[in-house]
């Protein structure tokens, strides 16, 4: 057994590989976004990768469709290129951030055949991807603004303008919106139809989605209307929809399909907090899974910022102090910077905290007395006292309910061998920022791991293979649910985790 190591953009992750494994089979099982135009038969000649190590040699249709110059730069097809040793690929930016949804998910088989839509509806952003189920390629993506986002931010305004806009008008507008990211990724590959697909997210969106009245997830004792794991009553692009099974009224599919994809259950203490507008957690100790959910808010989705975007083409996704102190940035797809989204704001306040512009309690200290905001380098994007505060309730909560959560089974941080992040901006979080603003226990730093977005992953592995729909079925119905509202703990920790500091 050998090893690959695959660099893809800021992301580098190391997996197992036999000899005489093809690289564009490792790569599609590990980078959900790389592509196989052709399907790996070798006539597009567009799955270019630099390779390097212990590879078979050049075949005669490699040699026919690289240049020379692509060879001597250890340039290689990864549909024919085959591992003989200890290898290192590093795709191309081009390729890297073709697919802005990323995520990464643990080996399973692909039962099915056909193409299907894997798509997570979040209270901020919804992501659609259209799938060749056979090889697991990603055709095409569209991500967006939930339609639903002018009847409220949270799941509790959606909840109440159900009342005033009516249920009806909330759901079509999200089933409306699915439908037409469907047909615009059906469009862009030109694919007639599809088999199947899978829509996940939290209770309160799914319900929206089936049309079936919230109203009783926002008063105790939170009761459901379904917890779905069944098939929708809807379509999309004229196929069944599959709606993965809740936990409970806060704890939804969403987090199931993470839990799924992250891969915890039964490896020992570990856990995992999927971040966005609900930050959603769990913690699987002596085999029992129990999980929760806080009002995050929509700030580390980009919403309610003064210059933030979802994690798309334009938005500034690190940021960094040289040696120099000067500040630097990086923006999705190398394009003019149009705003910030989740993971840049946790980098930008972690130099604010360094450069002493904030301090620990999140007050910004600007040198110029006429000044209302920091300005990300010469990006032209700033952030304002109240973007502070908005990341300081968020980031609050979510380390909160960690802490909470740990508390309850009398775990300690250092117990916990592994702790994955999910959310939109996992991908390229910095972690060491993260711990420095106190967004999770600092102890946890060394054992994180990102897995992207773990909802719209999960989806995919439920859209791929069906035998896994009882197993996600199984995890939702043994899983406990923890009710922070109700929890005197969790309102401690709350307040102690308002500091910008490493807990």
């Amino acid at each position: 057994m050998f090893e690959l190591r695959i660099c893809s953009g800021t992301h580098t992750i190391t997996v197992p590989a036999q000899e005489g494994q093809l690289v564009s089979e490792l790569l599609q099982q590990n980078i959900p976004s790389f592509a196989l135009p052709c399907a790996g038969n070798h006539t597009c000649g567009k799955c270019r990768v630099k390779m390097e190590g212990m590879l078979s040699p050049l075949s005669e249709g490699e040699k026919h469709v690289l240049s020379r110059e692509e060879i001597e730069n250890g340039i290689r097809l990864a549909c024919a290129c085959t591992i003989a040793g200890n290898a290192t690929a590093t795709l191309h930016e081009e390729t890297a951030s073709k697919i802005i949804a990323w995520y990464q998910t643990p080996d399973y088989p692909r039962t099915e055949t056909g193409y299907g839509f894997a798509v997570d509806i979040g209270t901020t952003t919804v992501a659609v991807q259209l799938i060749d189920r056979e090889t697991g390629t990603i055709l095409a993506e569209r991500l967006a603004e939930n339609a639903q986002r002018g009847y409220g931010a949270d799941v509790i305004s959606r909840i109440e303008a159900c009342k005033t806009a009516g249920l009806d008008t909330l759901s079509d507008r999200i089933a409306n919106q699915l439908e037409e990211m469907a047909q615009e990724c059906l469009q862009e590959t030109g694919i007639a139809e599809v088999t199947e697909s899978v829509v996940t997210g939290n209770s309160t969106m799914l319900h929206l989605y089936e049309g079936l009245d919230p109203s009783s997830l926002a008063v105790v004792p939170f009761d459901v209307q379904s917890y779905f794991g069944c098939f929708s009553r809807r379509t999309l692009a004229g196929a069944p929809v599959y709606l993965p099974r809740c936990i409970g009224a806060y704890v939804g599919a969403d987090i199931v399909c993470a839990i799924l994809a992250a891969d915890v259950t039964g490896h020992g203490t570990q856990l995992l907090a999927d971040i966005g507008t609900n930050g959603e957690m769990a913690l699987v100790h002596d085999g029992k899974l129990l999980c929760c959910s806080t009002a995050a808010g929509p700030a580390f989705e980009g919403a309610g910022l003064s210059s933030g975007m979802p994690a798309a083409a334009g938005a500034i996704r690190a940021v960094k102090l040289t040696e120099e102190d000067a500040v630097t940035y990086e923006v999705i797809q190398d394009e003019p910077a149009a705003g910030i989204c989740g993971s840049g704001i946790l980098d930008a306040l972690a130099v604010m905290l360094e450069t002493e512009v904030m301090d620990d309690s999140g007050y910004l200290e600007l040198k110029e007395e006429d000044a209302e905001a920091w300005p990300v380098g010469d990006s032209g994007i700033s952030i304002t006292q109240k973007d502070i505060r908005q990341i300081q309730l968020a980031k609050s909560a979510v380390c909160g309910g960690l802490l909470t959560l740990l508390e309850k089974e009398e775990v300690s941080v250092d117990e916990v061998s592994r702790f994955v992040v999910a959310g939109g901006f996992g991908n390229t979080m910095n972690p060491v920022s993260a711990a420095k603003i106190g967004l999770f226990p600092g102890g946890l730093q060394p054992k994180t791991a990102f897995i992207g977005n773990g909802a719209l992953g999960g989806a995919a592995m439920l859209l791929m293979n069906r035998s896994l729909r009882e197993e996600a079925s199984r995890l939702a119905q043994e899983a406990e649910e923890l009710s922070l509202s109700t929890c005197a703990e969790f309102m401690d920790y709350y307040i102690d985790c308002m500091a910008f500091d490493t807990f």
